[in-house]
């Protein structure tokens, strides 16, 4: 099939403004152009559109339609090649740019310079061809008449489209179902079976899979996950690396290592290819543990049967209608559509529309995206009334009638460039500048006033996700598999992938291709060479992915009309001469190849818009193409080496230019930003020192460049280059002013002591975010006309006393600096004494290293009331000045209005004595606290205090503070039922502490997962038998801890999974305590001053049903216990620093063990070597490592 109606409507423009320029025409070519263009006007206007409605249904006009583009590829080429003709001299003579101006051609030939009787010939011979196509099209397109509606409009309009996940309507019972399958316990003697989910194209095998990896049960049930993506993968070899790769790509040990810890889970997603022999990966999984699962998704059961696996098929299908149409409603956003109208006949509509979908959630998605927002029911009728709806995929080549629908009302300009991402692989990550540049490349984006391309590109981007036809998450993009088949379909006898031993294509095909991506693999490249399809190509993606080199210079020599050209071969070091022919090349990658110098025929490539390079290469070469790359828009690679380039301001349309570094040589000074003026997003320019006047800084027309949304200002840091700008820093600052659209400026070590008058006088009204930086002299004076900024950084600033002065005297009454700051950071700044009172508007401050007394107090209203904060975060750190919590922000009348504070840092205050009376009762939503390193702080009742701690929190952590963590402080735990996590260390026994954490106090803590007790050398007793929900239990350096006693005698199992004695008795945990303890996965004793494990422990290791993992680090410990073969599931042991332990335990080792690791245990590493007295013991261990080695010859660098 063929998009052609958005191709001619640009070369009939193009064809206009040449012949609008005919007294700059080559003699003759001005009539000749004029047939041309009133030959293809006629057809477009009559015929075009019809012909491109009806193509899916009727082969005589994909015949007819792909004659007709091809005529339309030919007049545009030629186009280029005069373009060519005149473009040389005129860019060397202007160093003018021609991108979206290349048909407003200035052809300085006239009568002397006549136009060739070839390009005369030529011209004629496509107005004919077109002609004939005019004279002998279809008959059915002389019938076709097709109601107009809005929704084929041009015009993009922005809207605000939800496109919901599909697994959110109605698949409950499919996941439950899954979910349940993959934990079965009839699978569970079998090392690996099958799970496939089967089902057509479209309806939500992938999303339900996904669901199902995700889900909570499933991550918790499987020790290891790993999701594939296989549509594109074509050989068991490839799905073998991939698989590795997932692991971390450290080969097939590290994959071992994974799959002997415990159950995995594979996903296979889209497997469709039928070469993959499966035996040769299971091969690679056959020490995946008992319970393991592969789960697929596919179209073909068949998959099923050869993978030779037990199995179970799933078959899903599609959503009841109910559930398709709450996801088509949604999806069309109706009652924003709608706003004060009844949406009742809408809904009427919209509900026969689904019934048509089949239950397909990609179908719902499509079609309700296209009427998103749309309240005219004549444009819902017209889709539910399209004879297209109605149509089988077999009479639409394959494709879904909704999916074909949704196709045909996308905008004309838009489907080219839709049609263009069929070039790309199924599991294609897209990066949206990259495509918005290849169809710039191409001319699919039209030109509108007063925009550049790039932001109409990016419309063009946004409006296919909105369409759903492109789906997005996290900054990444991709296509549905059943959506890509669609651009294929469209674009099947202009676009082509050959991969590995493709031969599917024939001949005829391959000569008729525009758009190329091919993958050497075993492919014979000069049947390629010798096709003739090179000629025509204006896309071609090679990745070279065999060994042995290639010929570049064929290739080069018959891409005379590529566009774009992107290179992929690690082999390729230089580009031959005969690269400087591909004069139409716009968009060249280079970036994945090896090529470490240019060659000067590149200087002759003016038509340039985007060149990618390697990180690694010179950029000196460059330094001779800057004058003649005049389109050139997007330079991507080394930003150190680009800053660098000599004569960078050639490069006068350049859009990014993330570094510039200012060197006081010729074409290296500030002055070569001056004509920079499209320049946008991110400018750093650094090494200002070589800067020394206002005017020359002023040089660098930063006021003008008005797309710049973050400048960074750099000067130095070495007393040597901070001597040579003494005394001009403040001028050059000043003449460094940007323009006021800036959002963000840091400056970075600013050496003069003004602040500029233009960050002073409210200039920058835009400004969201400042960031000043070691600027040590500046007397900072900030205006309170930055009314926007949202976002204020202060780094050392060492001399900086006030904060708010400068301000006007309306400001000064309220005290209102900066009305909407949600974050303020001040780091480093030990002189500041004083700070504005905070706006409400504040969610995050940090104070670290500030010189403040007290807290800094809230706004107040207008009657002289605190303003209601949205402080979310409080980090004081390092504030050695300040001695109380009890005066400004958190005193205890203060805390009301902080009713949204959630998190809350204390460290490193060596002064603060005292918390606030009633400590933090009153922050109702405060979840963390952490208190670190306060060495004075503690906290002395109030009478009549019932709480210290408000109910809320959910993570508490004292450490380092001693007089606080005492008996007193820790009865406001009573409270805390939400609390998860706390950790409490202190390290100076003379001060009273805590020396209980009873079980009448614990017992209130219902959440608690994680418990750490560090150095409480005076703690006695811990009722960790209470914790109902604890998990995680770590206890180090606790000395004098006897006790875990609980006054309920019950052998009800505990929660606990981790637990780890360090520098503590083991004597606490006894034979009824670790008969509960039936959940254990891992334990560790470390450094526990015994000579033997205790009688109650080695009793109750048998019961430690659950235990995988065991670490025993006790140096004096004399031998290890017979009892560590009764532990029934263990299957990592770690033996560290055991000195005198002489030989393994007597009656060996856990039979279900498979990781033995022993480190500086002496004795141990002449036993358990092969021949050794121990090695019978450890023989059917599947991975034993000593001293770093592994014995069993396996790789030795292996980590756990």
């Amino acid at each position: 099939m063929a998009v052609v109606l958005a191709f001619l409507q640009g070369l009939c423009q193009r064809l206009q403004s040449t012949i609008a320029a005919s007294d700059q025409l080559p003699l003759g070519v001005n009539k000749e152009l004029e047939g041309l263009l009133k030959a293809f006007r006629a057809i477009q206007v009559t015929t075009v559109k019809a012909a491109e409605n009806k193509q899916s249904k009727s082969k005589a006009v994909r015949t007819w339609l792909r004659e007709l583009k091809a005529a339309a590829y030919d007049a545009d080429d030629l186009l280029d090649c005069l373009v060519l003709k005149a473009q040389e001299p005129e860019v060397e003579a202007s160093g003018r740019e021609v991108v979206d101006q290349h048909c407003c051609l200035i052809f300085n030939c006239g009568e002397e310079h006549p136009a060739t009787q070839t390009e005369l010939i030529m011209i004629q011979d496509i107005r004919r061809r077109v002609q004939k196509l005019m004279r002998k099209k279809p008959f059915s397109l002389h019938l076709y008449r097709r109601r107009s509606s809005n929704l084929m409009s041009n015009q993009i309009e922005s809207i605000e489209a939800t496109t919901p996940n599909s697994g959110e309507f109605g698949r409950d019972k499919d996941k439950e179902k899954l979910v349940e399958l993959l934990k079965s316990d009839e699978s569970s003697q079998v090392y690996l079976s099958l799970v496939a989910i089967v089902g057509r194209e479209g309806v939500g095998k992938t999303t339900l899979a996904r669901i199902v990896y995700n889900d909570k049960e499933v991550t918790s049930y499987f020790n290891l996950k790993l999701w594939i993506t296989a549509s594109e993968i074509y050989d068991s070899e490839s799905l073998s690396t991939s698989i590795m790769s997932s692991t971390g790509g450290r080969g097939q040990v590290n994959l071992d290592a994974q799959l002997v810890a415990g159950r995995s889970l594979l996903v296979f997603d889209d497997v469709r290819n039928e070469n993959i022999e499966w035996e040769a990966v299971w091969e690679k999984l056959q020490l995946a543990q008992n319970g393991s699962k592969i789960l697929i998704t596919t179209e073909n059961e068949q998959f099923v049967n050869k993978m030779r696996l037990p199995s179970t098929s799933y078959h899903l299908k599609g959503l009841l209608h109910g559930d398709c149409w709450s996801l088509f409603r949604q999806c069309s956003n109706l009652e924003a559509a709608a706003s004060n109208q009844s949406t009742t006949q809408l809904e009427e509509v919209g509900m026969k529309i689904a019934e048509k979908l089949e239950g397909l959630p990609l179908a719902a998605r499509l079609l309700g995206s296209l009427l998103c927002c749309n309240a005219n029911l004549n444009d819902w009728k017209m889709i539910l009334d399209d004879e297209v709806l109605d149509s089988k995929p077999k009479e639409l080549c394959g494709i879904p009638a909704a999916l074909w629908l949704s196709y045909q009302h996308l905008p004309q300009h838009i489907k080219p460039c839709f049609s263009y991402c069929s070039l790309f692989p199924r599991d294609h990550m897209f990066d949206k500048d990259d495509l918005i540049q290849m169809w710039m490349a191409h001319g699919l984006i039209q030109p509108q006033p007063g925009r550049q391309i790039e932001e109409t590109g990016n419309e063009y981007f946004i409006y296919l996700i909105q369409r759903s036809l492109l789906q997005s998450s996290e900054r990444e993009y991709m296509m549905h598999s059943l959506v890509h088949s669609l651009a294929m379909v469209v674009t099947a006898d202009e676009s082509l992938c050959l991969r590995g031993t493709d031969t599917s294509s024939n001949q005829c095909e391959k000569v008729r291709a525009r758009h190329l991506s091919l993958q050497s693999g075993n492919l014979e490249i000069s049947k390629i060479l010798d096709s003739g399809m090179l000629n025509n190509l204006r896309t071609l993606f090679f990745y070279q992915t065999v060994s042995s080199n290639f010929e570049y210079n064929a290739l080069f020599a018959k891409l005379k009309c590529v566009r774009v050209l992107c290179l992929s071969d690690e082999r390729l070091i230089n580009l031959p001469e005969s690269f400087g022919n591909l004069k139409q090349l716009r968009y060249l990658d280079l970036s994945e190849t090896a090529i470490s110098t240019l060659p000067d025929v590149l200087c002759s490539l003016y038509n340039l818009q985007t060149l990618k390079l390697g990180m690694s290469l010179s950029w000196e070469p460059l330094a001779k193409c800057t004058p003649h790359f005049v389109n050139l828009r997007h330079l991507k690679g080394n930003s150190d080496n680009i800053s660098k380039i000599y004569k960078i301001g050639n490069l006068k349309f350049l859009q990014e230019l993330e570094q510039f570094s200012v060197i006081r040589e010729d074409g290296h000074r500030i002055e070569e930003l001056k004509d920079m003026k499209q320049l946008r997003g991110v400018l750093r320019i650094s090494d200002l020192y070589a800067v020394h006047t206002e005017e020359e800084a002023k040089q660098a027309k930063l006021n003008e460049k008005e797309h710049i949304s973050k400048l960074e200002l750099h000067w130095t840091w070495t007393l040597e280059k901070v001597d040579i700008s003494k005394g001009s820093d403040d001028l050059v600052l000043e003449g460094l002013q940007p323009h006021q659209n800036l959002k963000e400026l840091e400056i970075f070590r600013y050496g003069g002591a003004k602040t500029p008058s233009w960050l002073q006088c409210g200039y920058l009204t835009n400004l969201e975010a400042l960031e000043i930086r070691s600027c040590e002299n500046c007397d900072l004076r900030l205006s309170g006309q930055l009314r926007c900024l949202k976002f204020l950084k202060i780094h050392g600033m060492r001399k900086l006393q006030q904060l708010g002065c400068g301000v006007c005297e309306e400001e000064e009454e309220n005290h209102h600096l900066f009305p909407h700051l949600r974050a303020l950071h001040l780091i480093d700044c030990y002189s500041l004494m004083e700070l504005i009172p905070l706006p409400s508007t504040l969610e995050e401050l940090k104070l670290d290293g500030v010189g403040l007394a007290e807290l800094p107090r809230l706004h107040q209203n207008k009657s002289g009331t605190p303003s209601s904060s949205s402080l979310l975060s409080l980090h004081i750190s390092n504030c050695h000045s300040l001695t109380t919590l009890e005066s400004g922000l958190l005193r205890h009348q203060n805390q009301h209005q902080l009713q949204v504070l959630e998190t809350l840092n204390i460290e490193h205050c060596s002064q603060l004595f005292h918390l606030p009376n009633h400590g933090f009762s009153a922050l109702e939503s405060l979840k963390l606290l952490h208190i670190h390193s306060c060495f004075q702080l503690r906290y002395e009742p109030v009478e009549n205090s019932t709480a210290t701690l408000p109910s809320s929190l959910i993570n508490l952590k004292i450490t380092s503070c001693p007089p606080l963590p005492n008996d007193s402080f820790f009865m406001g735990l009573k409270g805390l039922q939400s609390l998860d996590s706390m950790f409490i260390e202190w390290s100076m026994p003379a001060l009273p502490t805590l020396t209980s954490l009873p079980e009448e106090l614990l017992q209130h803590l219902k959440a608690l997962t994680q418990l750490i007790i560090q150095d409480c050398h005076l703690l006695v007793n811990v009722g960790i038998q209470s914790l109902v929900s604890l998990k995680e239990l770590r206890i180090q350096g606790c000395s004098n801890l006897v006790s875990c006693s609980s006054s309920v005698d019950t052998d009800e199992p505990l929660p606990l999974e981790f637990l780890k004695i360090s520098l503590s008795p083991v004597e606490f945990i006894n034979r009824k305590l670790l008969g509960r303890l039936t959940s254990l996965k891992e334990l560790h004793i470390s450094n526990a001053r015994i000579v033997s494990f205790p009688e109650e422990i080695k009793d109750g290791l048998d019961s430690l049903i659950s235990l995988k993992r065991l670490h025993i680090q006790c140096r004096a410990l004399q031998s290890l216990p017979d009892e560590l073969a009764s532990i029934p599931c263990l299957e990592e042991l770690y033996i560290t620093n055991l000195p005198d332990v002489r030989c393994l335990p007597e009656k060996g080792l856990p039979a279900s063990l498979a990781i033995l690791v022993i480190d500086s245990c002496p004795s141990l590493r002449d036993t358990c070597q092969r021949g050794g007295a121990d090695w019978n013991k450890i023989e059917n261990i599947f991975f034993v490592r000593v001293d770093g080695l592994n014995v069993k010859d396996l790789n030795p660098t292996l980590d756990f």
